[in-house]
């Protein structure tokens, strides 16, 4: 898992690498992307962890999209930093549910009728790359933009499961 996390940095830097066309903020928000991937690199996937790395994730989007650069440019960046977040916030919920004791596991699954969490990951997953695809064969330009989305997609998914 660790490995992956670090394929996932290198994802969230990767559309940097080469690129001077890239606005300042959407260049500090593919920073900021990589410093919470190496951090889960550093200290794993600690719950004290996802709240402020999620927050980070939020900040960044907003700044992203209160600047004046073009949806090609910024699009990307903004669908990663919004499902890298929303995926974050969900984990600790996820593994509430995957409790080892059989005991603690029937008293978590008593909370009644409702979406189980790990389909919404699923379904964010997949909405991700969806999202990612159409962007690809919309702008032929972002291949950078597309690998790098790729790639924090795979490093996110273990997380979830």
């Amino acid at each position: 898992m660790t490995v992956l996390m670090a394929v996932g940095a290198v994802g969230a830097v990767l559309p940097l690498i080469g690129r001077r066309n890239h606005t300042g903020r959407v260049r500090w928000a593919h920073l900021c992307m990589g410093t919470v991937m190496a951090a889960m690199v550093v200290f794993g996937m600690d719950a004290t962890m996802v709240i402020p790395a999620s927050l980070a994730l939020i900040i960044a989007a907003l700044y992203v999209t209160g600047g004046i650069s073009p949806p090609p440019q910024s699009g990307p960046c903004v669908v990663d930093l919004t499902c890298m977040a929303v995926l974050l916030l969900l984990t600790p919920s996820i593994h509430v549910h995957s409790v080892p004791e059989a005991v603690s596991a029937a008293q978590a699954h008593r909370h009644g009728v409702g979406l189980d969490p790990s389909l919404v990951v699923l379904a964010l997953l997949a909405t991700w790359v969806g999202l990612t695809l159409n962007m690809f064969h919309r702008s032929r330009s972002g291949r950078r933009a597309a690998a790098g989305s790729i790639l924090m997609i795979v490093a996110m998914a273990p997380v979830a499961f």
